[in-house]
């Protein structure tokens, strides 16, 4: 009989044991889920800043010289995390009457029907739809280009400059507390696949553009 009750008792630890490993093996796995998505870094939101934001674009005028002009009035959203860029997204408008050449019969024309027929589409958007790094600091951005009404995929190759409190702020008391993330980037579009025809190949078809841009932190 003690053997028989001794041997009941040691199956009844073995299983009250059994349960408590699940049990704890459980609260592990759990855990493990919770920390490993708390590493994920939360993208910040950010929106751009007009005053510090440009977008030039440069052609080939003849063969003779390259000519060039911006966009001035630019709005923008970012969503990024400086420890993980490659999870950043940007959607940028551009109004696009808002054209400048410093010459005022060549704006007017190219914000024509010949041209960007700013009267019937007054933007111009790129909405990012993905990020790969491409070196220390450096990475590409998959886009989508929309102007005249017509979406192309567009890569921006960027590269990120600053993140941090806005430099300003140990000399002047207005920045403190402000962040500001700024970036470089570039590409090469043919304007013809936005149906942009005209006086092509004297005016070519290849347009360089060039962005500089700032970002504020929304708190």
């Amino acid at each position: 009989m003690r053997g028989r009750h001794f041997v009941e008792r040691a199956i009844g630890f073995v299983g009250r044991l059994a349960r408590g490993l699940v049990l704890a093996l459980g609260a592990l796995v759990v855990g493990v889920a919770i920390a490993g998505g708390g590493t994920q870094a939360r993208a910040d939101v950010w929106l751009l800043d007009p005053n510090t934001t440009v977008v030039h674009f440069s052609y080939d005028h003849l063969g003779v010289s390259r000519q060039s002009g911006r966009f001035k009035d630019i709005e923008g959203r970012l969503e990024f995390a400086p420890t993980e860029p490659e999870r950043g997204a940007v959607d940028i408008t551009i109004k696009a009457a808002a054209i400048s050449t410093g010459v005022v019969e060549l704006d007017r024309l190219l914000r024509s029907s010949d041209f960007l027929d700013t009267a019937r589409h007054p933007t111009i958007r790129f909405r990012s739809v993905g990020v790969k790094p491409a070196g220390e600091r450096m990475g590409e951005i998959d886009g989508e280009l929309t102007a005249m009404g017509i979406t192309w995929p567009v890569t921006l190759k960027v590269r990120w400059n600053y993140t941090g409190e806005h430099p300003l702020a140990a000399v002047n008391p207005a920045y403190a507390g402000k962040w500001v993330s700024g970036f470089s980037a570039s590409t090469t579009i043919e304007r013809s696949r936005w149906g942009i025809k005209r006086a092509v190949p004297l005016i070519s078809d290849e347009i360089e553009i060039r962005i500089e841009a700032e970002f504020v932190k929304v708190n």
